[in-house]
């Protein structure tokens, strides 16, 4: 049962259709920041303990989240969003160094992975080759959800069927500052791919996504995660099992939401239900949701708990505007 009065009404059947365009694209900022608040309580917490502690679904955000920076997840997307804004491009260099200044002054959050290549930076390793040296060294197995939970930017400032090749450029260049397994890049490249459709007012099929990826020469590994969406249910990806974090994992999550979310608040729920790096899942599926069903469809109540929310609707409306849409 919703809590009455939780919600502003949806947009009216005359708005026009950059209205529409401008609740989904605000939708897409606002509901990844109130995915990734909502999980951070139950962090890494297996889905029984969740259901056993939240029988109903964890379903409120702390108050005292407006006080507190962004977690990492909505703080590197704002960074990214700003950065596009300022030169309509990813400069690894330009992002590495805005990932140091943030590390520096908050860094709330912020996952091992980009963590070790924020030292290197640090230390002196060049911007376009920091990530290469953390991953090489950790036996070129590292593949944390750092790159996916943060693409959202990127397909909104080159949403269009045209800018294909830009948005897999960009998308890929947007992973490499801190995540070099190709992973990354693709999974991030899905979720991207999935937002432009969603913010055009569709669902892109899941398959159609995957055929995408193929034809751009993605790997098997990754392909088949996609494919695993089309035909399971949340619970069989196991998001609380092995490899908490996996970017992977961040991108069936997502993807789950763009074949199965008819709801915001119901699907970050269950995505949140679903155990695992809850807040980057939820941050993932709640792009996902929010360019699908637009701003207006995410509790009011939550959006007054999260932190400069009039911020995040000015960067939506830049990007839109960015596009001349």
């Amino acid at each position: 049962m919703k809590a009455k009065g939780s919600r502003t009404p949806t947009a009216p059947a005359t708005a026009t259709p950059h209205r529409e365009m401008r609740d989904r694209y605000r939708g897409t900022l606002i509901g990844l920041t109130v995915g990734n608040t909502l999980g951070l309580p139950v962090e890494s917490w297996p889905r029984a303990a969740i259901r056993e502690r939240f029988p109903r679904g964890l379903r409120e955000i702390d108050p005292t989240e407006q006080r507190l920076p962004w977690d990492d997840d909505a703080a590197q997307t704002v960074i990214l969003a700003e950065a596009i804004l300022e030169h309509d491009t990813i400069h690894i260099a330009d992002v590495a160094q805005r990932f140091v200044a943030w590390a520096r002054t908050s860094g709330r959050g912020i996952g091992n992975l980009t963590a070790r290549v924020i030292e290197a930076l640090r230390d002196g390793k060049p911007p376009e080759e920091a990530a290469r040296w953390v991953w090489e060294r950790h036996g070129g197995r590292p593949a944390g959800n750092g790159a996916v939970m943060r693409c959202a930017p990127v397909a909104m400032r080159w949403p269009r069927a045209s800018d294909r090749a830009r948005l897999l450029e960009e998308t890929e260049r947007s992973a490499i500052v801190t995540h070099h397994d190709p992973r990354c890049a693709w999974s991030a490249y899905a979720i991207n791919l999935a937002l432009t459709s969603a913010l055009d007012g569709r669902r892109m099929a899941v398959l159609e996504i995957e055929g995408e990826l193929a034809r751009a020469g993605a790997d098997e590994h990754v392909l088949h995660a996609i494919r695993e969406v089309s035909k399971n249910d949340l619970d069989h990806f196991q998001l609380d099992g092995t490899a908490i974090g996996f970017t992977l994992k961040a991108m069936q999550a997502g993807l789950w939401c763009l074949e199965n979310g008819e709801d915001y608040e119901e699907s970050i729920v269950r995505v949140i239900g679903a155990g695992g790096d809850t807040d980057t899942n939820a941050a993932v599926a709640g792009a996902v949701l929010g360019a699908l069903h637009g701003d207006t469809s995410i509790p009011r109540r939550w959006v007054a708990n999260i932190r400069d929310a009039d911020r995040l609707t000015s960067l939506a409306d830049q990007l839109l505007e960015r596009t001349g849409i």
